[in-house]
């Protein structure tokens, strides 16, 4: 080959290494907006301790870091039965080991999108045989062996690529934020379902003695025929409040039959697996920390996926405005290729070609303002979404809050109440044994001193729920900022454990 082509070639090449050095430095650029926070102007005035006017001194405006639940918020029950069901729910519930595979899919859907940012390389081998027709004065045969590398890349002059990188690494975070609401969430079902099993136990407990005391009473009252001190009516009437006590504890029953049925799914088991030992409702409910408001947006879960999806769809905007410039690729090939294998493996049978090409976006009917227009609409819609999660967060905190202090007045409302009845009820039956009043008073007052007990146990079962809802309203656990991520994104590129990987973690910890 004349020398001059040498010349033009290494020449060509220079200006081919310089042109990707260029665009690989432009390839930092991004056209979209910088991401600026969503604005909580429109809600702090309304964290603060004036605002939560139920509290009664619950809300404070600071408290020392060492009050807040960390972690394991269920420590503060102290109850190792309730923290094991907790514990089997996040191990063993599907819908949970569903949603972290979700969180799985959007960490490599990113990692897919990312590899865009880099060269692709591929090899092809082939073998085509050709026999030309006999009747055509050009045909020929021959065979054509091919192996080769080929380099495609596309040089994100203008950040498109990283804008669609950076909205999916948002979306796995939001994935992930995600995750661990479904998992407050399950467990404050399990919370819940397990202080309501609790109190059916004690409503049995009170049903069972009711019921062993009217049939005393009715063997009472029948005795009290025989010798003509007591009336048919009165009998009937002793026997109808045995029966109605009867049926009040097979109602029970049935109920934590179905609580239980529903306590076994929540901890991904089947109900005949499922051991439980029942115990009754205690009287001391537990000392809840103190919170702050100012933290409230950054402890719960479903505020901090919806800011991250505010995120994702800022970048978004940044991909659709790229849409307006040029987009640039290079693809370049290298071949060994022979008619004969032989001679496939050979200095002259190399061949190459590079093919830089510039697309320029002129005429598109208004398909890229479209797609600008559509990712600004969409990013306007997750602000509002995100002012949505913090109003609805802070309703369900005012409502926590109401519920705990409404709860414990009418508690203790209701004590009086059922001590009164209980009063009532012994001294009906006082007068009764005298002959001063029928049955139908004794019967009454029973009915009503049943009542209230039952009443009191109800309420004592929502205190504790509300103590589980206030502390799901307020985010649950306790964690750091700077990891939240660590778990869904130790090194972007590095993969997360998976849940057979954990189980086969802890099975050599047990050994």
């Amino acid at each position: 080959m004349p020398e001059n082509f040498y010349l033009y070639m290494m020449k060509s090449k220079q200006q081919i290494i310089s042109a990707i050095t260029a665009a690989a430095a432009l390839g930092g650029c991004t056209v979209g907006p910088d991401y600026v926070p969503p604005s909580n102007d429109f809600v702090k005035q309304e964290l603060s301790e004036a605002h939560f006017y139920r509290d009664e001194n619950l809300w404070k405006e600071a408290a020392p870091a060492d009050s807040l639940p960390k972690g394991d918020w269920w420590a503060v029950f102290n109850d190792p039965v309730l923290a094991d069901l907790l514990k089997q729910c996040r191990d063993n519930n599907p819908n949970l080991i569903a949603a972290y595979y979700r969180v799985e899919q959007a960490r490599q859907s990113a990692r897919m999108d990312a590899a865009d940012l880099y060269p692709q390389a591929g090899a092809d081998v082939s073998f085509t045989r050709t026999d030309g027709s006999r009747n055509f004065a050009s045909s020929s045969n021959y065979d054509r062996w091919l192996t080769g590398l080929t380099f495609t890349w596309d040089l994100d002059l203008f950040g498109r690529v990283q804008s669609i990188i950076e909205s999916d690494i948002a979306l796995a975070q939001s994935s992930y934020d995600l995750y661990n609401n479904l998992i407050l969430s399950m467990q404050t079902q399990v919370a819940s379902t397990y202080f309501t099993l609790r109190q059916y136990t004690s409503e049995v407990d009170l049903l069972i003695r009711t019921l062993d005391t009217r049939k005393k009473y009715t063997e009472l009252v029948r005795r009290r025929v025989k010798l003509d001190f007591a009336s048919d009516l009165d009998l009937q009437r002793a026997l109808q409040q045995e029966y109605e006590a009867a049926a009040q504890l097979s109602t029970v029953e049935r109920q934590i039959a179905s609580a239980k049925n529903q306590l076994a799914i929540l901890v991904g088991s089947t109900p005949a697996a499922f051991v439980f030992k029942d115990a009754p409702l205690g009287d001391v409910l537990p000392k809840l920390p103190e919170a702050v408001p100012s933290q409230l947006l950054e402890r719960r879960p479903d505020v901090a996926a919806a800011e991250r999806e505010v995120y994702a769809a800022n970048a978004r905007i940044g991909a659709a405005q790229a849409g307006f410039f040029p987009t640039v690729s290079i693809t370049a090939n290298t071949n060994l290729e022979a008619n004969n294998i032989d001679k496939l493996i050979n200095a002259s049978s190399f061949a190459w070609g590079i093919s830089p090409q510039v697309y320029i976006p002129i005429f598109q009917a208004g398909r890229v303002y479209a797609q600008k227009q559509v990712a600004l609409a969409a990013h306007k819609e997750t602000l509002e979404n995100y002012k949505a999660t913090v109003l609805n967060a802070i309703g369900e905190v005012e409502n926590a809050l109401a519920d705990i202090n409404y709860l414990a007045r009418e508690y203790d409302k209701r004590s009086a109440v059922t001590k009164a009845s209980l009063r009532v009820q012994d001294l009906t039956i006082t007068q009764y044994e005298l002959g001063s009043v029928d049955y139908f008073s004794v019967s009454d007052a029973q009915r009503q001193a049943l009542l209230n007990e039952r009443e009191q146990l109800r309420l004592k079962g929502d205190q504790f729920r509300a103590c589980v809802n206030l502390i799901a309203a307020l985010g649950g656990g306790w964690e750091s900022k700077s990891s939240k991520y660590d778990e869904v994104m130790p090194s972007f590129y590095e993969p997360s454990k998976t849940y057979e990987a954990k189980s086969e973690d802890k099975a050599q910890e047990k050994k």
